[in-house]
């Protein structure tokens, strides 16, 4: 290879040229996408039940508003200012519902539609006081207490209430009569929902799911404007508060757009820290600028060439896919460093271009290839993932390898021939030592008390490892200083339990068994409710009975004919007018025709039986029909928020086992909403990233065996490796680092590039003699330790990142580099001696 590129440099110049140019041209379309749906897996039962009932039914993710009003203010105008905010929210068309206040639908209208249902809506314990309302005696004493109320000086208010309602039915149907927007655990004074210290919330319906960034930008950025607009629009009296009010928002949505701006910052931050650390370590290491210039080119030619790549293949970055680049500038340098390393040593420095090119080959070139092959197989076992931003991290580091690898074998040589003079007596360029040679002469002199030493250090940090925890709580992924997480939280506190709901989804093939299975399902969970397991729960079941319950209702009035008798009741009724110095006018004509088509029809309360465009918005949120099916949806508020696996699982089961309990088997339902589908997501990352690294570590071996042929020279590469991996737990434990979902992804990474340090060492000894050992070692181990840095510089600079999670990614590399570069340039040397000595007597 080193002859072709000798021969035909100028051409592989040009063309990577033109290859540069139309990769920049690529790049220029590459979008960025930190959309969160894009990182899910495709055709996931947990993903694709999530989406579909967000899809039927909306997601139910609440935007929270927190008003803060100052002191002085007057409850009055405190609840004027909220008021007014509403109104203002309300003329947003990405908000569909907004609730601030319990308030009920107005009586006399919810009455009227819901009066020729009222048998159905009885409840069973219920029926013997209705017996009592309709007899003789209940409507003398009810039209009595109807008189008394009218003589208080509350009688005005009380009139339309007795004309909409004069047999006082109203008391019986319990929570039909109240059809608020939402169910809130928050005590509410007024009628509007406050906190302890006197601040207001307000819960406000996006139309979509905060997942959607794009969506979730719009919507703060609208309700920031109106917001301010409701402020600076306040009556003149209230004028002097405006700017001491103090609107603040928390949820997923502002989470959303907050974690965006973080993101951007972070990408730039890292990546600029990862090339500027990267170049600095080597021109402090090589101690010359044009090292640079021959290194820094084909990197950044690299670097392009992968993102072109990406935009071909994906046409985007995500979130996670932009540490790839962190990863190259620290990998991709690796292979520059080990060619320069060679090409400018002491004993080819003097030697012919051609000639210094194929010793440069002869002795890194294929310890290069292996190293690579074998690092961007780690990557692409990251790619086998169920998730796609975990896949396309993989697909795409990997690949981006690849491609380093023959930018760094074709166009640094390529530079190197073009400016190499063979007229002017080449310089040497060393890399810095490192204090190698002192550590090696030591580790040549005692090897078999080196190994010693390493197998106790190896051991303890195995037993300091079994203590190590594993984090799988996402809250300790965010940013600790967040203040919409703090305020979040607080607002989890207040209402006590949890904003996001689980969605309990079941089918029937008829409204009425959609109904059923829903009112036994409520049933259950009422059970968990009353004993304090869960904070709330929503269900069509919570106003509408079964209608098997219904049709017992109807049975008893049946049986009970001479009771609701129609005739009887009115006649009754208005002998109890007389009685007490009413006037009888047919004002109550409609209310009697309305009672005797209830207690005559034979016919069920069903969701679709109202035709009241307002109940019907609301309806939609409990039952829909879909595909020929009724589909019902029962809202759970657990305690708290969900955070961790292990909570999750714990009340997905609560859940199942009550159910079951109850009679109702797990595949008459489906459980789903945010937390759960994140907890499903917890367990998939689990099996994927166990799958990923099987897959890495047989992948690498089968690659070494058929390169070495020779299992002793594998176990020799692979040592490094697993004495670091050994090492990580311990030393992570003694820094007090977890394991967590996202640095597990770097264990595949640390396995590939780990290797890499083993194949360059075994190489240097099988090319190498017993008497220039010593010297091929040095010159290997300064090398390994350089890339082991640059390794280090850029893929721990995802450190200096905002979130716990991502740095968590970081020190996790920089340890088990750290801990695979010592293994290398100390155990390895040490086995090597004690191998060569035996050799040589």
């Amino acid at each position: 290879m080193h002859q072709i590129i000798y021969r035909f440099h100028k051409h592989i110049l040009i063309f990577s040229v033109f290859l540069t140019l139309a990769a920049t041209v690529l790049v220029t379309r590459l979008k960025l996408d930190l959309d969160l749906i894009a990182l899910l897996p495709a055709d996931n039962p947990s993903v694709d039940a999530f989406f579909d009932v967000a899809e039927t039914i909306g997601i139910q993710s609440t935007l929270i508003a927190l008003v803060e009003m100052p002191e002085n203010i007057d409850q009055k105008d405190s609840d004027a200012v909220i008021e007014h905010l509403a109104k203002k929210y309300v003329q947003s068309r990405l908000i569909t519902e907004i609730e601030y206040k319990s308030e009920a639908r107005q009586l006399a209208n919810l009455f009227k539609i819901l009066a020729e249902y009222f048998p159905n809506l009885v409840k069973t314990g219920d029926l013997t006081r209705l017996t009592q309302k309709f007899s003789d005696e209940g409507i003398h004493e009810q039209v009595l207490e109807n008189k008394k109320i009218l003589m208080t000086p509350f009688g005005t208010a009380a009139k339309e209430l007795i004309y909409i309602d004069p047999l006082g039915l109203r008391n019986l149907l319990g929570s039909s009569l109240t059809v608020p927007t939402g169910k809130r655990t928050i005590k509410t004074h007024s009628g509007y929902y406050r906190t302890k210290g006197g601040n207001y919330i307000i819960f406000l319906k996006p139309e979509k799911p905060p997942q959607n960034v794009a969506f979730s930008k719009k919507l703060m950025a609208q309700v920031y404007s109106l917001g301010k607009l409701a402020l600076a629009e306040l009556p003149e009296k209230m004028a002097g508060f405006s700017n001491k009010i103090r609107i603040s928002y928390t949820g997923g949505y502002p989470i959303a757009v907050n974690d965006e701006a973080i993101t951007k910052k972070d990408i730039k931050v890292t990546l600029l820290t990862s090339f500027l650390g990267v170049m600095l370590l080597l021109g402090l290491s090589f101690r010359t600028l044009r090292i640079l210039f021959f290194v820094g080119l084909p990197l950044a030619a690299s670097l392009l060439w992968t993102l072109g790549f990406a935009s071909l293949i994906f046409q985007r970055l995500n979130v996670l896919t932009f540490i790839f680049s962190c990863v190259l500038i620290g990998l991709g340098i690796d292979f520059a460093i080990h060619i320069v390393n060679r090409y400018f040593g002491e004993n080819q420095v003097n030697l012919p271009v051609s000639q210094r090119l194929q010793l440069t080959f002869k002795e890194s070139g294929m310890g290069i290839f292996i190293g690579g092959i074998t690092t961007a197989v780690a990557f692409f076992s990251v790619g086998i993932s169920d998730f796609k931003g975990f896949s396309e991290l993989g697909i795409l580091t990997g690949i981006g390898i690849l491609i380093c690898l023959l930018g760094m074998l074709f166009l640094l040589p390529a530079l190197l021939v073009t400016f190499s003079n063979e007229k002017r007596s080449p310089k040497t360029v060393a890399i810095a030592g490192f204090g190698l040679n002192t550590l090696m002469g030591g580790i040549r002199k005692y090897p078999r008390i080196v190994l010693v030493a390493a197998a106790i250090i190896v051991v303890l940090s195995i037993i300091s490892g079994t203590g190590i925890h594993f984090d799988d709580n996402l809250k300790n992924f965010r940013p600790v200083d967040s203040k919409v997480l703090r305020l979040q939280d607080k607002i989890t506190d207040w209402l006590g339990g949890s904003t996001a709901a689980i969605l309990l989804v079941a089918e029937g093939d008829t409204e009425a068994e959609a109904m059923e299975t829903s009112a036994s399902i409520y049933s259950s969970l009422d059970e968990l409710k009353r004993s304090g397991m869960i904070a709330g729960i929503r269900s069509i079941s919570s106003y509408f009975p079964a209608p098997s319950q219904q049709r017992n209702n109807m049975e008893f009035i049946r049986q009970h004919a001479d009771i609701f008798d129609i005739k009887r009741i009115k006649k009754t009724f208005n002998e109890a007018l007389k009685e007490n110095g009413f006037e009888i006018l047919d004002l109550y004509d409609e209310y009697f025709e309305s009672l005797s088509r209830a207690l005559s029809e034979d016919k069920l309360l069903l969701p679709t039986s109202l035709q009241d465009k307002e109940l019907e918005k609301f309806l939609k949120l409990f039952v829909i029909r879909k595909d020929n099916a009724y589909k019902t949806v029962t809202y759970i508020s657990p305690n708290k928020d969900l955070w961790s696996r292990s909570e999750t699982f714990q009340f997905k089961e609560m859940i199942i086992r009550t159910l079951a309990e109850g009679g109702i088997k797990k595949n008459r339902y489906l459980l789903t909403g945010p937390n759960l589908l994140t907890g499903d997501l917890k367990e998939l990352i689990i099996n994927n990233l166990q799958s990923s690294l099987l897959f890495a570590s047989l992948s690498i071996v089968a690659v070494l065996l058929i390169y070495y042929r020779s299992l002793k020279l594998v176990l020799f590469s692979i040592t490094p490796l697993l004495i670091g991996l050994a090492s990580l737990a311990g030393i992570m434990s003694m820094f007090g680092l977890d394991f967590n979902f996202l640095n597990l992804i770097v264990i595949p990474m640390i396995v590939g590039i780990g290797i890499d340090d083993g194949v360059h060492f075994t190489n240097t000894f099988c090319q190498s003699d017993h008497l220039n050992n010593s010297e091929k070692m040095f010159q290997t181990g300064r090398a390994v330790v350089l890339t082991s840095l640059t390794t280090i510089i850029g893929f721990g600079s995802i450190i200096l990142s905002h979130y716990p999670g991502l740095k968590s990614m970081g020190y996790v590399a920089i340890i088990g580099i750290s801990a695979c570069m010592i293994a290398s340039i100390v155990v390895l040397p040490a086995i090597f001696a004690v191998v060569s000595r035996s050799k040589h007597g």
